[in-house]
């Protein structure tokens, strides 16, 4: 890259991380205001499931039906007009309830609206990174790891801050901040992503089949999407189980709830600055598995009874393991995908991660109320498990592949041409 290139690059980067810092800390407000305010409204944690739920079912929903819809309009479209459109969404959820026109099913409604650009925003975003960084796996888990850090420092803030607005304000007044942050990085997108970087795809329809042939074939991206599903399931559920516990095992409030979250997110950060020297020891793939085991590994400590500090340490500990692997698994994968299908291929993996939390998310409330937590706590390890194990058998032959051997795979009749091109596409945040 020319010295050009590379400030250009940089530029570009921080408009991007700028963006994400922001609309990332809307959304964390809102993952404390918005269940505390059904929880309190309807008193049902099952309610407060099927409610969050609404979002995720959104995102596996168009995640999947709209897989090719982001390579074709282009990255710089994808994100804007998703926070555009998020922000209005956002919006009309306080403005509803101070008509007194929010009954639940509204409320799943503009939630499942919300969530439907969730996949394609993510994929979006990733899809700039080989732009700025190159192919090299290394120089994608680095770039992958700022992206990640934009993302984890939003969660180390949000939490703790929305808990304690939630408390002073109310939940609907923390909603309209969190249409402010999702139209601020609408404008921060509009100026300062420049026009016809990583321009969009000819794609056709096909390239959805293509995509899923690309992710059936290689073994670790079909082994590691499977760990996805499990460890979004996992996450998910324990997330939405948080409130409850602050509320009911506890006797706290949503600043407690967003103390826990906040904590996750401390661990996450802190792992995610780690990433750069994890990576002068360890390749992107052994650091993404070993990241993965411990994360599991951690789990187990729900088992035992622990006080809300307790809590805190674990959630802290398993969101630094989570960090340090993040960024490689999204970089392995980016790595591995021949570009034309990027775009795609990385929205279908975050679709189908999110298949996975928004079962996490509709199964726990009830089980909450149902079934003991240590039993709740007991399979959602399991589910962490079994992610791990998919994680390490993906691993196991596949070290050295690249985009540029799965592009020279044999590929079905409806596959267009896969050789790899100026990079164009794709990401998708994993829990």
């Amino acid at each position: 890259m020319s010295p050009t290139h590379n400030s250009t690059s940089r530029g570009v980067l921080r408009t991007v991380l700028a963006a994400e810092v922001l609309s990332m800390s809307g959304s964390q407000l809102s993952a404390v205001a918005m269940p505390w305010f059904v929880l309190e409204s309807t008193g049902s944690a099952a309610a407060m499931g099927l409610v969050m739920a609404a979002q995720m079912i959104a995102v596996a929903l168009f995640g999947v039906l709209g897989a090719s819809l982001s390579g074709r309009l282009g990255p710089r479209r994808v994100l804007v007009t998703s926070d555009y459109s998020r922000a209005l969404l956002v919006t009309l959820v306080p403005l509803l309830h101070q008509a007194g026109l929010l009954p639940l099913p509204v409320i799943m409604l503009l939630l499942f609206a919300i969530g439907s650009f969730f996949a394609p925003y993510t994929a979006s975003q990733q899809a700039l990174l080989p732009f700025l960084a190159g192919e090299d796996e290394k120089l994608l888990s680095k770039a992958n790891a700022d992206l990640q850090g934009a993302t984890r420092l939003a969660i180390l803030i949000g939490p703790p801050v929305s808990g304690l607005l939630v408390s002073w304000l109310g939940a609907p007044t923390v909603l309209l901040l969190d249409a402010g942050t999702y139209l601020a990085s609408a404008l921060i997108l509009s100026v300062r992503l420049p026009r016809g970087l990583a321009p969009p795809l000819p794609t056709a329809r096909r390239n959805t089949r293509a995509a899923v042939d690309v992710l059936r074939r290689d073994r670790l991206l079909s082994c590691w999407t499977c760990g996805q599903v499990l460890t979004e399931t996992a996450w998910q559920a324990l997330f939405v189980l948080l409130p409850v516990l602050a509320r009911e095992q506890y006797d706290g409030s949503a600043t407690l709830a967003g103390l826990l979250l906040g904590a996750f997110g401390g661990g996450a950060l802190s792992g995610t600055l780690l990433v750069g020297r994890a990576l002068r020891r360890l390749s992107p793939i052994r650091l993404s598995v070993l990241g993965r085991v411990g994360q599991t590994t951690v789990f187990f400590a729900l088992l035992l009874p622990l006080n809300a500090p307790g809590l805190a340490a674990v959630l802290f500990t398993a969101g630094l393991l989570n960090g340090l692997s993040n960024g490689p698994i999204a970089a392995v994968r980016t790595a591995r995908i021949p570009a034309p299908l990027r775009s795609t291929a990385l929205t279908l993996i975050a679709a189908f991660g999110l298949t996975g939390g928004s079962v996490g998310l509709v199964t726990t409330g009830a089980a909450a109320e149902s079934l003991p937590l240590r039993t709740v706590f007991a399979l959602l390890t399991l589910c962490q498990v079994l992610a791990a194990a998919c994680f390490v058998l993906g691993a196991g032959r596949s070290a050295g592949r690249t985009a540029a051997e799965t592009s020279r795979a044999p590929a079905s009749p409806t596959t267009p041409s896969t050789s790899p091109t100026s990079p164009t596409s794709t990401k998708t945040t994993e829990n």
